[in-house]
């Protein structure tokens, strides 16, 4: 590969990571901004340079949130606080934190699985649980860095006292502590949580503010839907983690490295000399400092060493997919609304609590501390570049939502012409399997033959032509389940030829209930979370039954589910309404029959067209012609020596129809 190829190589793929960039940027500049609007200006008791930090933890993940934690201290120290970048470690600390949280699923805040959106009581302890681990959880271990950093940094003569300190040293004499030993770390830190908790907690509700309402639709790793991919596919944390390092993070680690190592020495040598030089190595507090500057450094390195040496997979699944569920989730914005309004209340609540605390403590309200010590007051033009700064994030907003708006729009147009075109395809198969009668086995059979060739040259040439979208949906969605296509194709053909025999198998009813079951999870995957079909087993040990069937009762399942799943999506608009689809196995009251019953709520049928249903053709629900799908799965059933019988019934879920399969049934 030459010169200009990798270049070239180097440049795709950091555009490919465009977006990724810019809201690590992003994030940098909240960063930057929650330092200079608000710590400055509140002589050091609001700390909120780390929101960015979290914004990116939530929507990217660790690595990018590592990243966005190493550029902070970088870009602080040259621009306000050359001390800054002694802090990168804590902001590093709350990246690993909060991707761990984000990445391994354990935050779930918007129900995906499910049409409803949540209710008060959900919506209370899910609050509460983000709270406690995203907050509480975080601001405990953030602390330990951040009260070594800070004891050390801030006792220097350059820096004024910052509160964080001024309460730290009440603590340590209200239990007559000297700053010195194993006993005054540990009093630093419990006094660091109290002032600490409150600010993560702050920060969390920014940051959460910021991504739910700019970046929303990038929350996919708190959705119910990541969590059951996570669970499912049963995915570490360690192998997300790793998988996101490409050749532009890869680049983008050392490059950071490097800089914050170099930093670190200007800063030391140059410009704050007195704090490095009056460090004691002896002083355990002084050596724990020293470490802790390093750790930013040897997290970039083990990171890209694990990279190198361990052949890590990519995770299996991709969150455009996820995201396309949020974006057909009517109740998302509502979800959210009420996400932010309760973790406004529990974050007033708790912080209420511990700033109640620091008071008693102290005697000294923070407001107070910092009249007393601040000798000029805030700088106007910081806020007015804040009102600038929130109205680039309304504008952002604005755009993210038309732009969302649009990709809907367009999606749904697609989706609604590719599934008419398909289902006008299958109707007009499905017409010329019906019209074939006594030859159906056999003609069928020769049509699949001469139509695999067909189907095979299709699938190859697909592709060209396409435009971009269409290309995309190609490779992701056809291409790989052509051979799955071909090999179904061919195992119908020879399901067709067993059927034509008419020749019948003696199975167990734990056979059929198994295969009831696949067919259940097929269709389940593809009609959550708006059709949901539920499935009672049979009631006694299934391997001591058995039938003489063959594959015609699956077909007959199938149409007999196909009609009610039909009828229920006509039904889907109305927000109220719960769809309801049961299938159950059980023997009948004489012992003589197994009984396949389907059920559900689509509001039954009128009785003159019941009293012919599975005996002559009716008027089909799908267009304006008779439908003939209910007299071949009559007849299906018959050829399994079975009866099929239908009813309409209501119970609280409302009125619909049962249609029952019994078939004789006889024990081993």
């Amino acid at each position: 590969m030459n010169i200009k190829n990798i270049f070239s190589y180097i440049y795709n793929s950091f555009y490919k990571k465009r977006f990724h960039i810019l809201i690590t940027c992003f994030a940098v500049l909240l960063n930057w901004a929650g330092h200079s609007f608000v710590y400055e200006n509140s002589y050091r008791f609001l700390t909120f340079d780390m929101v960015g930090t979290f914004v990116v933890a939530m929507t990217l993940g660790t690595i990018w949130a590592l990243i966005a934690a190493i550029a902070t201290p970088i870009v602080l120290s040259n621009i306000t606080s050359p001390h800054f970048i002694y802090l990168a470690v804590i902001n590093m600390t709350g990246a690993i934190v909060w991707g761990w949280l984000a990445e391994t699923g354990n935050l779930t805040i918007f129900n995906t699985k499910s049409k409803n959106k949540n209710n008060f009581k959900q919506t209370f302890f899910i609050v509460g649980k983000f709270v406690l681990f995203a907050s509480i959880a975080a601001g405990l271990i953030i602390s330990v860095p951040s009260s070594i950093i800070k004891n050390v940094i801030f006792h220097d003569a350059i820096f004024k006292q910052p509160y964080s300190i001024y309460f730290t040293e009440l603590f340590r004499n209200l239990f007559s502590i000297d700053n010195t030993g194993f006993l005054s770390i540990i009093a630093n830190y419990i006094a660091e949580t109290f002032i600490e908790i409150p600010n993560i907690i702050v920060t969390v509700f920014i940051g959460s503010i910021v991504s739910m309402t700019i970046l929303k639709y990038n929350t996919t790793m708190f959705t119910q839907h990541y969590q059951q991919k996570i669970k499912k596919s049963n995915i570490s944390w360690f192998t997300t983690c790793m998988s996101n390092i490409s050749i532009i993070e890869f680049i983008i680690f050392v490059v950071a490295g490097y800089t914050y190592i170099t930093t670190v020495k200007i800063v030391s040598n140059t410009i704050l000399t007195n704090i490095i030089s009056d460090i004691s190595v002896s002083s355990i507090q002084g050596f724990i400092f020293l470490e802790m500057i390093s750790v930013p450094l040897i997290i970039i390195i083990l990171l890209l060493f694990l990279k190198i040496i361990l052949p890590v997979k990519k995770a299996p699944f991709d969150l455009s997919y996820l995201q396309r569920n949020i974006l057909n989730k009517k109740e998302f914005d509502s979800d959210i609304a009420n996400f932010i309004m309760m973790l406004f209340f529990i974050s007033t609540v708790v912080v209420f609590i511990y700033v109640t605390i620091i008071i008693n403590l102290t005697g000294i309200t923070p407001i107070k501390y910092y009249q007393a010590n601040s000798v000029l007051p805030a700088n106007v033009s910081n806020f007015l570049w804040l009102i600038i700064l929130l109205i680039t994030f309304i504008l952002i907003d604005k755009h993210n939502n038309n732009m969302t708006r649009d990709i809907t729009l367009e999606n749904e147009l697609i989706k609604k012409q590719t599934i008419t075109e398909v289902s006008d395809s299958f109707d007009t198969q499905r017409q010329k399997l019906q019209a074939l009668e006594l030859n159906w086995s056999q003609d069928t059979v020769e049509l699949l033959r001469s139509s695999r060739h067909d189907l095979i040259n299709e699938l190859e040439k697909t592709k060209t032509g396409f435009n971009e979208l269409l290309s995309e949906v190609y490779e992701k969605i056809v291409k790989p389940y052509k051979d799955a296509i071909l090999e179904n194709q061919k195992n119908t053909r020879e399901h067709i030829e067993e059927l034509g025999t008419g020749k019948l198998s003696k199975n167990k009813v734990s056979y059929i209930q198994e295969q009831i079951e696949n067919q259940i999870e097929f269709y389940n995957l593809k009609l959550k979370p708006y059709i949901n079909i539920t499935f009672n087993k049979f009631d006694e040990d299934a391997t001591k039954f058995y039938c003489y069937t063959n594959r015609l009762i699956f077909i007959a399942i199938n149409n007999i589910l196909d009609n009610s799943i039909f009828a229920l999506q006509k039904l889907l608009l109305d927000d109220n309404f719960v769809s309801k689809l049961n299938i159950s196995l059980k023997k009948s009251q004489d012992f003589k029959n197994l009984i396949i019953s389907v059920t559900d709520n689509a509001g039954g049928i009128e009785e003159a067209k019941l009293q012919k249903l599975y005996k002559e053709q009716v008027e089909s629900s799908k267009g304006k012609r008779l439908g003939e799908g209910t007299i071949h799965t009559a007849y299906f059933v018959s050829i399994l020596n079975g009866k099929i019988k239908v009813k309409n019934i209501a119970d609280e879920s409302g009125k619909g129809l049962k249609t029952d399969i019994l078939i004789p049934i006889y024990k081993i």
